[in-house]
């Protein structure tokens, strides 16, 4: 009797074990799919993902000491300043901006704006490594909003048009908005290459977006899993022959 009620304990564990993954993994990328950063919010370990952000940039910044150029350059009306930036002063600034990178990555908004928009994340990292503590994602966004305001100037003549023909697909997209969503959660669900049990308590799962791969580490919380960190390829996105230190 004893044996049977062990068995079936551990059983039960078994599958609440496997369904809490399967459920929090689901509605992850249902958060994702349907870019609602309040959702997602819940199935993140803000602090946790902060710390690994910090730790993973600081750790590549610091290897890129070496292959920059460290000379500035300073000018302005009435002084004009070079030198060389000494590597513990580099530090320094690299710590500043690794700070302002992982609050950035960490907070659900910007994570799914870079989901969606992947082909920005070199961007924003190499302005970021280029201006060192003094960029952070709202500049980012108030550089886009610039260049969006100059691109509508110069495309109002297509605007009226393309309205007219946004008005006709709205209907059509309403009825298939619901079909939308589930086969986008199902692309998102096929997009994993692979994920598997690194501990007890965390799942390893490497996907790839937009020809960017990523590594995600979820963390068990008792009773739904957490996004605790998330691998970048750094090496991949910023070029040290981009980083120019001058003003």
């Amino acid at each position: 009797m004893r044996k049977y009620l062990l068995l079936s304990s551990i059983i039960i564990l078994i599958i609440y074990y496997i369904s809490t993954f399967l459920i929090s993994f689901t509605l992850l990328a249902k958060s994702v799919v349907n870019n609602d950063s309040v959702s997602l919010g819940k199935y993140i370990n803000v602090k946790s993902l902060r710390n690994n952000f910090y730790g993973d940039i600081y750790e590549f910044s610091s290897n890129l000491i070496n292959a920059i150029d460290k000379n500035i350059r300073i000018k302005s009306e009435s002084i004009e300043l070079t030198g060389e930036l000494t590597p513990t002063f580099l530090k320094k600034l690299f710590s500043k901006m690794s700070n302002n990178i992982s609050r950035d990555f960490s907070n659900p908004e910007t994570m799914l704006y870079f989901y969606f928009n992947s082909n920005e994340i070199e961007a924003y990292l190499n302005k970021s490594f280029t201006y060192f503590g003094d960029y952070n994602f709202q500049k980012y966004l108030l550089e886009k909003q610039s260049e969006n305001v100059e691109n509508v100037k110069n495309n109002e003549g297509k605007k009226e048009a393309e309205n007219n023909k946004e008005e006709e697909k709205e209907s059509k997209k309403e009825g298939e908005k619901e079909e939308n969503i589930i086969s986008k959660l199902i692309e998102r669900i096929k997009s994993t290459d692979y994920f598997f049990l690194t501990s007890p308590i965390h799942f390893k799962i490497g996907v790839k977006h937009q020809d960017i791969p990523f590594i995600l580490i979820l963390n068990f919380n008792g009773y739904i899993w957490k996004v605790q960190k998330i691998t970048i390829p750094y090496k991949k996105l910023i070029d040290p022959k981009n980083i120019i230190i001058s003003n």
